[in-house]
Protein backbone atom coordinates (compact mmCIF):
# COMPACT_ATOMS: atom_id res chain seq x y z
CA UNK A 1 0.00 0.00 0.00
CA UNK A 2 1.47 3.49 -0.76
CA UNK A 3 0.22 6.40 0.98
CA UNK A 4 -0.10 9.97 -1.79
CA UNK A 5 1.12 13.50 -0.95
CA UNK A 6 -2.12 15.79 -1.15
CA UNK A 7 -2.07 18.62 -3.14
CA UNK A 8 -3.14 21.97 -2.81
CA UNK A 9 -4.27 21.93 -6.79
CA UNK A 10 -7.70 19.84 -6.60
CA UNK A 11 -6.92 18.75 -10.58
CA UNK A 12 -3.51 17.58 -9.97
CA UNK A 13 -2.88 13.84 -9.11
CA UNK A 14 -1.69 12.70 -5.85
CA UNK A 15 2.02 11.91 -5.55
CA UNK A 16 2.92 8.38 -3.96
CA UNK A 17 4.53 8.84 -0.91
CA UNK A 18 7.12 5.98 0.02
CA UNK A 19 6.22 3.81 2.40
CA UNK A 20 8.35 4.28 5.03
CA UNK A 21 6.84 8.26 5.46
CA UNK A 22 3.21 6.09 6.22
CA UNK A 23 5.24 3.46 8.66
CA UNK A 24 7.38 5.80 10.43
CA UNK A 25 3.83 8.26 11.41
CA UNK A 26 5.41 11.12 9.28
CA UNK A 27 3.04 13.50 7.92
CA UNK A 28 5.69 14.98 5.08
CA UNK A 29 8.88 13.14 3.94
CA UNK A 30 11.49 15.04 6.67
CA UNK A 31 14.88 14.56 4.65
CA UNK A 32 14.41 16.72 1.20
CA UNK A 33 17.34 18.53 -0.76
CA UNK A 34 15.51 21.88 0.04
CA UNK A 35 16.95 22.30 3.52
CA UNK A 36 18.44 26.08 3.31
CA UNK A 37 22.32 26.31 3.36
CA UNK A 38 22.38 28.33 6.42
CA UNK A 39 20.73 25.52 8.28
CA UNK A 40 23.34 22.70 7.64
CA UNK A 41 25.43 20.90 9.84
CA UNK A 42 28.60 22.82 9.89
CA UNK A 43 31.40 20.92 10.13
CA UNK A 44 35.51 21.28 9.38
CA UNK A 45 35.45 19.37 6.33
CA UNK A 46 32.23 20.66 5.18
CA UNK A 47 33.17 24.75 5.84
CA UNK A 48 36.80 23.78 3.94
CA UNK A 49 35.35 22.82 1.00
CA UNK A 50 32.55 26.04 1.00
CA UNK A 51 36.00 27.80 1.09
CA UNK A 52 37.70 26.26 -1.08
CA UNK A 53 34.94 26.18 -3.44
CA UNK A 54 34.00 29.61 -2.99
CA UNK A 55 37.89 30.27 -3.93
CA UNK A 56 37.47 28.73 -6.97
CA UNK A 57 34.61 31.09 -7.89
CA UNK A 58 36.48 33.80 -6.85
CA UNK A 59 39.98 33.09 -8.78
CA UNK A 60 37.35 31.80 -12.04
CA UNK A 61 39.51 28.53 -11.65
CA UNK A 62 38.35 24.87 -12.30
CA UNK A 63 38.39 22.79 -8.82
CA UNK A 64 37.04 19.39 -8.58
CA UNK A 65 35.64 18.27 -5.11
CA UNK A 66 36.22 14.46 -4.76
CA UNK A 67 34.95 12.00 -1.71
CA UNK A 68 33.04 9.03 -1.06
CA UNK A 69 28.98 8.57 -1.37
CA UNK A 70 27.47 10.55 0.58
CA UNK A 71 30.64 12.95 1.82
CA UNK A 72 29.16 15.81 1.28
CA UNK A 73 29.95 17.13 -1.87
CA UNK A 74 26.54 18.23 -3.53
CA UNK A 75 25.65 20.16 -0.12
CA UNK A 76 29.14 21.51 0.12
CA UNK A 77 28.56 23.22 -3.43
CA UNK A 78 24.98 23.90 -2.70
CA UNK A 79 25.98 26.01 0.59
CA UNK A 80 28.81 27.58 -1.98
CA UNK A 81 26.73 29.07 -4.23
CA UNK A 82 23.81 29.76 -2.18
CA UNK A 83 26.30 33.20 -1.01
CA UNK A 84 26.34 33.98 -4.74
CA UNK A 85 25.08 37.49 -5.86
CA UNK A 86 22.96 36.39 -8.82
CA UNK A 87 23.50 39.75 -10.18
CA UNK A 88 27.29 39.24 -10.41
CA UNK A 89 27.34 35.09 -11.15
CA UNK A 90 25.00 33.06 -13.42
CA UNK A 91 25.01 29.72 -12.22
CA UNK A 92 24.69 26.72 -14.59
CA UNK A 93 24.08 23.42 -12.80
CA UNK A 94 24.53 20.16 -15.02
CA UNK A 95 23.16 17.06 -12.76
CA UNK A 96 24.44 13.92 -13.13
CA UNK A 97 25.57 14.42 -16.39
CA UNK A 98 25.01 11.36 -19.00
CA UNK A 99 26.73 12.85 -22.01
CA UNK A 100 29.63 13.40 -23.95
CA UNK A 101 31.60 16.54 -23.91
CA UNK A 102 29.07 18.25 -26.68
CA UNK A 103 26.00 17.26 -24.68
CA UNK A 104 28.00 19.51 -21.80
CA UNK A 105 28.22 22.53 -24.48
CA UNK A 106 24.35 22.16 -25.47
CA UNK A 107 23.77 22.38 -21.79
CA UNK A 108 25.98 25.43 -21.49
CA UNK A 109 24.65 26.97 -24.25
CA UNK A 110 20.80 26.00 -23.59
CA UNK A 111 21.50 27.52 -20.11
CA UNK A 112 22.29 31.08 -21.63
CA UNK A 113 19.21 31.55 -22.72
CA UNK A 114 20.10 30.11 -26.89
CA UNK A 115 19.28 27.61 -29.11
CA UNK A 116 22.43 25.34 -29.65
CA UNK A 117 23.87 24.88 -32.94
CA UNK A 118 24.01 20.72 -34.22
CA UNK A 119 27.79 20.31 -35.02
CA UNK A 120 30.10 19.88 -32.22
CA UNK A 121 32.84 22.62 -33.59
CA UNK A 122 29.99 25.09 -34.09
CA UNK A 123 28.14 24.36 -30.33
CA UNK A 124 31.62 25.03 -28.97
CA UNK A 125 32.24 28.16 -30.52
CA UNK A 126 28.67 28.95 -29.49
CA UNK A 127 29.31 28.49 -25.94
CA UNK A 128 32.68 30.30 -25.82
CA UNK A 129 31.02 33.01 -27.23
CA UNK A 130 27.99 33.48 -25.24
CA UNK A 131 30.26 32.48 -22.10
CA UNK A 132 32.04 35.67 -23.22
CA UNK A 133 29.21 37.83 -23.64
CA UNK A 134 28.35 37.09 -20.28
CA UNK A 135 31.36 38.72 -18.58
CA UNK A 136 32.15 40.91 -20.63
CA UNK A 137 28.69 42.88 -21.85
CA UNK A 138 26.99 41.25 -18.76
CA UNK A 139 29.42 41.42 -16.53
CA UNK A 140 28.34 38.18 -14.51
CA UNK A 141 31.14 35.43 -13.80
CA UNK A 142 29.48 31.91 -15.29
CA UNK A 143 29.83 28.87 -13.10
CA UNK A 144 29.58 26.13 -13.76
CA UNK A 145 28.83 22.60 -11.59
CA UNK A 146 28.67 19.16 -13.23
CA UNK A 147 27.65 17.27 -10.53
CA UNK A 148 28.47 13.54 -10.34
CA UNK A 149 30.54 13.54 -12.72
CA UNK A 150 32.14 10.34 -13.09
CA UNK A 151 33.28 10.35 -16.94
CA UNK A 152 37.15 10.98 -17.52
CA UNK A 153 36.43 12.31 -21.14
CA UNK A 154 35.25 15.70 -19.85
CA UNK A 155 38.71 16.34 -18.48
CA UNK A 156 40.64 15.44 -22.00
CA UNK A 157 38.23 16.68 -24.25
CA UNK A 158 38.46 20.79 -24.21
CA UNK A 159 36.10 21.60 -21.21
CA UNK A 160 38.82 23.53 -19.61
CA UNK A 161 38.74 25.73 -22.67
CA UNK A 162 35.46 26.56 -22.14
CA UNK A 163 35.66 27.29 -18.44
CA UNK A 164 38.74 30.02 -19.35
CA UNK A 165 36.40 31.40 -21.81
CA UNK A 166 35.08 32.87 -18.97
Amino acid sequence: MTATIPSSDPAATPTPRPPWVAHFGFAKTPFTKRIAARDLLARTAHTEAIARIGFCIAEAALGVVCGEVGAGKTVAVRAAVATLDPTRYHLIYVPNPAFGTRGLYVAIVSALGASPRFHKAEVMRQAADLLAAEEHERHRRVVLVVDLCRHRDYADSGVAVVWRAA
